[in-house]
């Protein structure tokens, strides 16, 4: 009997249609939360906790992951993916109705932890409920998802926002997020998606995953001692490291925006408090590029802090030094989008390896953002910038479904909630380091010109040129 060929075919339509409902309500989310925020601050006499309200969304995610890497491998991605839903709409909704900016603050909290269950829950419900040869097509899915949000959020809650208020945008996402929920339900119900799987010898995946210890452990999966009270307090080490990793976040966010004087102390402790939380959370090996999962891990975060940092950079240079309005600024990111969707519908036709797959997408981001960074140089047209970012877009299309995959691929069956929450942990903490870090340099050099964008965007390049030399040993 011949493979199913395609995610959207009788079998699986549901459930497509249901993850990437939900990947569609977060990217939508995303875009219109950003731009609807700083009326809401401003209306709610917040500005002082408008950075806050960001910050906790990301350091509740950290803590929620690490909780759903335990509950996926112990019970099935069903049931903690539909309970993020839930805790994501309680938070939206609560954002809606908030009359104060600390209120807002707290269901934007309550959005992280939801975003985070979802997030791990979501890449283990794909290995469940399709076989290996439709997982690339259906990260591609995912990735298409952010598309048309990416593009048109913005520009849609600014309409909502001025003409209905920012609460609109808020109460409108629960819509889509239980749709979304309910599809997922019905697509995945008896496929057995929540089955609880046995901690057995012999399990489904490459057996060298068994060589990297599960997300905060210390100890490959499987050994250790006897069921007891001390492998049960065990499992509950990575929550507790991830809460100190939380609690970095919010400090990093706090000394980055430079407002006591106080924030070299503050930033430097964060800093030391991440790297030994971060040594925690992630399999042994990863700062060592140990080939294979380790490296991949190490990969992904990498590549999504470099982005990152660039795409935050870019538009924000465009304003402030080309002088060019908003939304001329932001074209790179609109440009970006359509390539990273292109990148990622190419990577889920599996027509390259997966090691070509990576290697390719680090050097097509490297080189994007090499180019990108002329635009620095005075007397350079700004469309140099927009040229580079749409290099820059594809390759991180083209490698990032490609390391989900292979993850899932890496891990036996009881292993993929905690390689999953290690995977986004890594994009997560680093970015969130690097902003910091990079956020305070760049505020220190502002008197100096040019010379804090060119600190920015020289991070970016030396975190892509990493990128590319630890992909030659994570496939």
């Amino acid at each position: 009997m011949s493979s199913p060929a395609s995610i959207w075919g009788p079998q699986y339509r549901s459930a497509t249609a249901g993850f990437f409902g939900l990947a569609f309500m977060v990217a939508y989310s995303s875009a219109a939360i950003t731009t609807a925020m700083p009326r809401a601050a401003n209306e709610l006499n917040g500005l002082p906790l408008y950075g806050l309200a960001f910050g906790i969304t990301m350091a509740a995610s950290v803590v929620s992951m690490t909780l759903a890497a335990i509950w996926t491998d112990r019970s099935g991605p069903q049931t903690p993916l539909l309970a993020g839903v839930g805790i994501y709409v309680l938070g939206m909704v609560l954002a809606a109705a908030a009359p104060t900016m600390e209120l807002l603050v707290a269901a934007r909290a309550l959005q992280g932890f939801g975003s985070g269950l979802d997030g791990v829950a979501l890449y283990v419900g794909i290995a469940r409920v399709f076989p290996v040869h439709l997982r690339p097509r259906m990260f591609a899915a995912l990735a298409a998802a952010w598309l048309l949000p990416s593009i048109v959020g913005p520009a849609l809650s600014g309409v909502v926002t001025d003409h209905f208020g920012w609460r609109w945008v808020f109460a409108t996402v629960p819509v889509l997020a239980l749709g979304a929920a309910a599809i997922i339900y019905r697509g995945t119900k008896g496929s057995g998606i929540n089955d609880a799987p046995a901690r057995a010898d012999g399990l489904a995946g490459d057996p060298g995953s068994r060589q990297a210890r599960s997300p905060g452990t210390g100890r490959s999966p499987g050994s250790g001692r006897s069921p007891g009270t001390g492998r049960s307090l065990a499992v509950w080490r990575a929550p507790a490291w991830a809460v100190v990793a939380s609690v970095s976040v919010l400090l990093l966010g706090d000394a980055s925006a430079r407002t006591r004087g106080w924030w070299p102390a503050e930033l430097g402790a964060a800093v030391v408090l991440l790297c030994m939380a971060v040594s925690k959370l992630l399999p042994r090996g990863t700062w060592r590029m140990v080939r294979g999962l380790p490296s991949l891990i190490l990969m992904r975060g990498l590549m999504g802090t470099a982005f990152t940092i660039a795409d935050v950079y870019l538009p924000l240079y465009m304003i402030d030094q080309r002088h060019l309005p908003a939304w001329l600024a932001g074209l790179s990111l609109s440009v970006g989008g359509v390539t990273w969707a292109v990148g990622a519908w190419l990577a889920g036709r599996g027509r390259w390896k997966p090691a070509t797959s990576l290697q390719w997408g680090s050097l097509s981001m490297l080189a994007g953002m090499a180019v990108s960074s002329l635009v620095l140089v005075p007397g350079w047209p700004v469309w140099i910038a927009w040229v580079g970012w749409i290099a820059a877009g594809f390759g991180i299309g083209l490698a990032y479904p490609t390391q989900s995959v292979l993850v899932l691929e890496r891990s036996a069956v009881h292993e993929q909630g905690a390689n999953s929450s290690a995977l986004q942990l890594s994009e997560t903490l680093t970015t969130a380091a690097a902003l910091g870090v990079v956020g305070a340099v760049f505020a220190a050099l502002l008197l100096m010109g040019t010379a804090s964008y060119v600190m920015a965007f020289g991070v970016a390049v030396l975190l892509a040129l990493a990128t590319l030399l630890v992909s030659r040993r994570a496939a």
